[in-house]
């Protein structure tokens, strides 16, 4: 069951904001009664991950409106309110009675609660007076004007003899709020599982992948690949286990994770699964130096030197046209496939582990000994004329541990879904590449939150994107894995992307045939 919360407050209340968000996306799908069962999305104006654009023309209410699902779309709302209602809105927005609305925060509960039946909504009030500082200063009227504004939005929950009509929650502190808001937003959760509503399953396609398609926008450059961590099951049957000591194939995640589990005793034997979870009590109970030295000696060149390269590598290197392809791997198979070939190409990494180069990434070019390090809007590169990979997780180099780098445990994840927020890890040149170009994602699964996270976060590479050939038509993206659960197919229709489910090694095979001599 996918859950959409809509955050309504002013701009005064930030850290709830914030503490909601970790809340529903975080907190609530890794409760150990609800996961597995649920997903939760926050839709707030002001996330930091995919922030609604403001354009001039625009007033802010129709801008958020534009931009977000509106209150009454959503599952449930959630009103914060403190010592700012906020903005009066133009005249343009009257109540059914012809009044004004007295801020947005008060149109978007007034919207929820006209939707018919309406979402459920939740009403917080911090109860802590605030400080409207020197009564000389200029903002000090606004300030009392807009608390006595919250106050009569209050008085409207109450009947004339001052009992109650509707409920709202009060609270001292930040973390207060938070403790009541998870406590509520389970309960709603539960009694939504209850309900046990038909299952709607979302429809997979059964017809093969457009082959021909796909390989003529791939040989003509108009492709982007983004390689995920499914893609180490090429070449592998589904009966064999890795085997660390005596690896014959790439390990996949889930494998990765427990060998870390072990390797330290992670004490949680449900929590396993989970990479970024096991690599940060890793890093917690030893420490990052030996978290790199751990993943190089299983992942580093040396390590794989014996390994097989996949057919999905072997395939990339040999297509003529140059491509930007980008991979959320650490190990240097691909690059070892571009070597097997003697074809040229630049390496651009995201410096996860070098905090003295933070804000730029490390770029290879073709040949280079060693990494300029500009800033990713800095980053200069004909894509035109160069095959470029970049590693957006990080990776190793075969001569040198020196820049080894990786993100891998979760301050890692949040580290970098920052920095994708403020446009300093993603360089500028491949994100308006990848703008009219479709989108093939290769065995990169969802099933991890970290990287529907890091796909939420590049919501501006998803947009249904039109160009005219006489017409207008949907620049086409797919997903190709060997099997997609009802969460990943949802999140990647909601994208426009078409998912496909065929394996690796037999949509290569396939591909290749299908690509111009």
């Amino acid at each position: 069951m996918h859950l959409r919360f809509f955050l309504s407050s002013p701009g005064d209340v930030g850290d709830e904001r914030t503490f909601a968000q970790q809340v529903i996306e975080q907190e609530l799908p890794k409760d150990p009664l609800l996961r597995g069962r649920i997903t939760c999305e926050a839709i707030r104006w002001d996330d930091p991950n995919a922030p609604v654009a403001m354009p001039a023309t625009l007033t802010p209410q129709e801008a958020v409106n534009r931009g977000l699902a509106k209150p009454s779309e959503c599952d449930a709302v959630i009103v914060i309110l403190w010592s700012r209602l906020g903005t009066p809105l133009p005249d343009t927005y009257k109540k059914p009675d012809g009044g004004p609305y007295r801020s947005g925060t008060e149109w978007e509960y007034e919207d929820a609660m006209a939707a018919k039946p309406p979402p459920h909504t939740l009403v917080y009030h911090r109860a802590t007076k605030p400080d409207f500082g020197d009564p000389l200063d200029f903002t000090f009227d606004d300030k009392v004007q807009q608390y006595r504004r919250v106050q009569q939005f209050f008085d409207g929950f109450r009947n004339v003899d001052g009992s109650l009509q509707g409920g709202f929650a009060e609270y001292d502190t930040p973390q207060e709020f938070r403790d009541r808001l998870r406590h509520d937003l389970r309960a709603f959760i539960e009694s939504k599982l209850k309900e046990k509503p038909s299952p709607e399953s979302s429809p997979r396609i059964k017809a093969p992948p457009p082959y021909g398609i796909i390989a003529k926008a791939l040989s003509s450059g108009q492709v982007v690949p983004i390689i995920g961590a499914d893609a180490s099951y090429s070449g592998r049957s589904a009966d064999i286990r890795w085997n660390p000591h005596a690896p014959e194939f790439l390990p996949s995640g889930v494998e990765l994770s427990h060998f870390l589990a072990e390797d330290t005793e992670f004490p949680s034997k449900e929590e396993r699964d989970q990479l970024a979870e096991v690599a940060s009590y890793y890093e917690a109970f030893q420490t990052r130096a030996s978290l790199r030295t751990r993943l190089r000696q299983i992942l580093g060149p040396d390590a794989l030197a014996g390994v097989a390269i996949p057919s999905l590598y072997r395939f990339l290197a040999e297509v003529p046209r140059p491509l930007l392809i980008i991979t959320a791997n650490y190990d240097t198979q691909l690059e070892r496939a571009f070597h097997a070939v003697q074809k040229p190409y630049d390496l651009v990494v995201y410096a996860a582990d070098r905090k003295d180069l933070a804000n730029t990434v490390l770029w290879w070019s073709a040949g280079a000994a060693e990494p300029e390090t500009p800033t990713p809007n800095e980053l200069d590169i004909d894509l035109e004329t160069t095959t470029v990979i970049f590693k957006m997780h990080g990776s190793m180099q075969p001569e040198t541990d020196e820049w080894d780098s990786f993100v891998i445990t979760e301050t890692d994840y949040v580290e970098f879904l920052s920095r994708i927020a403020s446009r300093s890890a993603i360089p500028a040149l491949f994100a308006s590449y990848c703008h009219d170009r479709s989108l093939l994602f290769l065995g990169y699964s969802l099933r991890d939150w970290s990287c529907r996270a890091i796909l939420q976060s590049l919501n501006r590479f998803f947009a249904r994107r039109a160009v005219s050939y006489g017409g207008e038509e949907e620049i086409l993206s797919w997903a190709i894995d060997a099997r997609f659960s009802e969460l990943e197919i949802k999140f990647w229709q909601k994208r426009g992307v078409y998912p496909y489910e065929v394996d690796i090694d037999e949509f290569v095979e396939r591909l290749r045939a299908r690509m111009p001599t």
